[in-house]
């Protein structure tokens, strides 16, 4: 395991040339539809990056984040999965307060785990195949890792070391804690639920609340960084650091961890100014090399 904490350095991502996104679908085993993207470069392939949204249901085809970490991986081809329920076209313009009700019906981090995987399987065997997400989207890429053979995986501002309901319960003022633990209690008891609370349906709620990525992460031998911002405040510092100290009390090398003191939950500083453009690309020149972490 390496910890940096870096003074962060103008870093320019080579100019790139795609073709248009390819939009495509493959069946679920019930009959429903997974929508995805491929979007190849112009000139040869470096490999494929399967490009993991985080919560929310705005399409990844649109998604800001996501379109700045596509640009940081120019000579690769970069594959996009949409949620279920979710379209690459779809007009959701907010995310959270106007998704689909398809969405919340078939909406997991395991059906979208599911999902990646099935469209990787599809697709078949690449040069280079990595994986990279953020919040939501780090879990997704944690639990794929330990599903699909990945060559690096690279997690962003997700809380690892923390169960997603203590994750929250951190986030949340005291005052509002008992509330939000009864409607986690709620919604366990009704798993297969599409009622609604903080935004998600109970399904959703009782599929995540048990998930560890930590644990995830430390039964595959795949290369990860994890990147944290110090002044996070949806997926705290302790929850990374965390998972940092699990990887050294086992005895494995194959974590990459890197702080930033000054960077928020988007990669900002404390004047607003994003940094995630110039992460991405320090990240995606990491993933050409992954270096052992002991």
């Amino acid at each position: 395991m390496i910890k940096h904490a870096f003074v962060l350095l103008a870093f320019m991502s080579p100019a790139a040339a795609w073709a248009a996104p390819v939009h495509h679908q493959l069946p679920r085993p019930d009959g429903t539809q997974i929508d995805y993207s491929v979007d190849a470069p112009d000139g040869p392939s470096a490999g494929m990056v399967v490009l993991l949204t985080g919560s929310g249901c705005l399409p990844g085809a649109v998604n800001a984040n996501i379109a700045l970490a596509r640009t940081a991986f120019p000579n690769h081809t970069a594959l996009i999965v949409e949620k279920f329920g979710v379209g690459p076209d779809s007009d959701e313009t907010d995310g959270f307060s106007d998704c689909p009700p398809a969405f919340h019906a078939g909406h997991t981090v395991s059906q979208r785990v599911a999902d990646t995987a099935a469209v990787i399987d599809h697709l078949g065997p690449v040069d280079s195949l990595v994986l990279f997400g953020g919040s939501e989207g780090g879990l997704a890429v944690a639990m794929l890792a330990n599903r699909v053979a990945v060559d690096a995986a690279i997690i962003l501002s997700s809380g690892m070391g923390m169960g997603f309901e203590q994750l929250v319960l951190s986030t949340v003022p005291p005052e509002g804690q008992a509330h939000v633990s009864a409607g986690f209690a709620t919604a366990r008891a009704d798993a297969e639920g599409l009622a609604l609370f903080a935004g998600s349906s109970h399904r959703f709620w009782a599929d995540i609340l048990p998930l560890l990525g930590v644990d995830e992460m430390v039964q595959t031998e795949t290369p990860f960084l994890l990147i944290q911002g110090g002044l996070d405040k949806s997926s705290p510092l302790e929850a990374a650091r965390t998972t940092a100290d699990r990887f050294t009390a086992e005895g494995r090398c194959n974590l990459t961890y890197w702080e930033f003191p000054a960077f928020d939950h988007g990669m900002k500083d404390p004047g607003g100014s994003s940094h995630m453009a110039e992460v991405l690309a320090l990240a995606a020149a990491w993933s050409e090399n992954p270096i052992a972490g002991c």
